[in-house]
């Protein structure tokens, strides 16, 4: 499983947390990042440039990822691929 987004955060901006939520102190930092990965088990992508498959209407493609081979890392830069 994935989840993946054309922004830079997958979940709510701090400001946002402080209008909807109790005070910062009692949340976790990255409650989404947390509840997706560790919880679920469901792996996060961020920024990508979506905007190509949105114009040519790709709805229905193969999608393949390969992140960096660190050992002990928690994230990786990819270079994903759609394939039509």
């Amino acid at each position: 499983m994935l989840i993946g987004a054309d922004n830079s955060g997958v979940g709510a901006r701090v400001s946002d947390l402080q209008l909807t939520r109790p005070p910062l102190a009692e949340q976790p930092a990255f409650e989404i990042h947390a509840m997706m990965l560790i919880q679920h088990g469901i792996h996060l992508l961020e920024n990508l440039k979506l905007e190509g498959l949105a114009a040519a209407r790709a709805y229905e493609f193969a999608f393949v990822v390969q992140p960096l081979k660190l050992k002990g890392g928690t994230g990786s830069t990819v270079a994903p691929i759609a394939i039509r």
